[in-house]
């Protein structure tokens, strides 16, 4: 019967073949144990780990659309914050006009009044131009477009020139005066003065877009996150109070101021009636963002809890597997001790 034999040499590279497998083993499983994750989720999890890649992805989508609608967030409640201000601003001049319709063209409550209206403005052009983050939230997609306030100056010598080609006389005229007030209404109406609040001469208070912006805020979900400056409520507004910060101090006749009175009551009423309609939007798209942020938070729950399913090691098992291995190890590492000691001079 023959008898084979083996080489101390062999068995010595048998167990430090060992000892490697051993190390590569427990390294991994150490990892493991300290991550409660797959170390290796292409090995663990084989033809599943192309599922896995894909949850991530949409995890990392969700994240993306998270960031992006915080900053949603911030520009219409910004927008928000303006338009409160801006109903503010045109609330006060519209009860201020009210209470002074029978005041005398020329008086001290005549001259408060067209003092309040250039202040307010001077406040309303202001926050026209409100921007956060560098993002002017009323431009709708040029909201990169940077625009300081319009130049006073420059909108009281169109009103002026409006004036002085309808009546064929300039405001500083004693022949103020002579205008009837079925003329001041005729001419406030007329498209020699709002034609400076509307279409090309807009551009003089607003580089808005007609064309609001638009956010994907959703998995599938994309809705308009801005209001535009060139929408009638800011177009009324601007007409209102440039007709009493420019001719609320002229030499009016009764008839005259009277008429310029109920036509800036007018402008100003339906301008603040559409600043509601304008914040209202706002709030809607507030609504809606914050409906989206919570689908998402939902399932980002839903796919932690698929990741977790795939990734999650047992912590039990794996502490047995370190334990178990670190025994293997520390027994191979004393055998090849011991291998490393055979030698024949031992034996002769």
């Amino acid at each position: 019967m023959p008898v084979n034999s083996i080489s101390s040499s062999t068995i010595s590279t048998i167990l430090q073949n060992t000892v490697t497998r051993l190390q590569l083993q427990l390294t991994t499983t150490s990892s493991e144990s300290s991550t409660g994750l797959l170390a290796d989720i292409g090995f663990s999890l084989g033809a599943k780990a192309g599922q896995d890649v894909a949850l991530h992805q949409q995890m990392a989508d969700l994240s993306a659309l998270t960031s992006s609608n915080a900053v949603v967030t911030a520009q219409l409640g910004t927008a928000s914050a303006a338009l409160t201000s801006l109903r503010g601003v045109t609330q006060t001049t519209l009860e201020q006009i009210i209470q002074n319709q029978s005041e005398t063209p020329g008086s001290n409550g005549a001259l408060a009044l067209q003092q309040t209206a250039a202040g307010a403005l001077s406040s309303f052009t202001s926050l026209m131009n409100t921007s956060v983050g560098g993002v002017y939230v009323f431009r709708g997609i040029n909201s990169g477009a940077a625009q300081s306030v319009p130049a006073a100056g420059d909108l009281q010598t169109a009103v002026e020139t409006a004036f002085q080609t309808t009546f064929g006389f300039p405001v500083t005229s004693a022949s103020v005066s002579t205008i009837t007030g079925a003329a001041m209404t005729s001419f406030l109406s007329s498209s020699q003065f709002t034609d400076v609040f509307s279409g090309a001469q807009w551009a003089n208070w607003s580089l808005a877009s007609d064309t609001a912006t638009s956010n994907r805020i959703g998995a599938n979900q994309t809705t308009t996150t801005s209001i535009s400056a060139n929408q009638p409520a800011f177009q009324s507004t601007a007409q209102a109070l440039t007709m009493i910060s420019a001719f609320g101090a002229l030499n009016l006749s009764s008839d005259a101021a009277a008429a310029l009175m109920t036509s800036a009551q007018k402008a100003i009423s339906a301008g603040n009636n559409g600043l509601i309609q304008a914040g209202a939007a706002v709030g809607t798209m507030q609504n809606q963002v914050t409906q989206a942020n919570s689908a998402i938070s939902l399932q980002q729950s839903i796919l932690t809890g698929q990741i977790d399913a795939n990734e999650t090691v047992n912590s039990y098992d794996v502490a047995s597997q370190v334990s178990a291995l670190t025994t293997q190890l520390q027994t191979a590492y004393a055998l090849t001790a011991q291998i490393a000691k055979l030698s024949l001079v031992n034996f002769l």
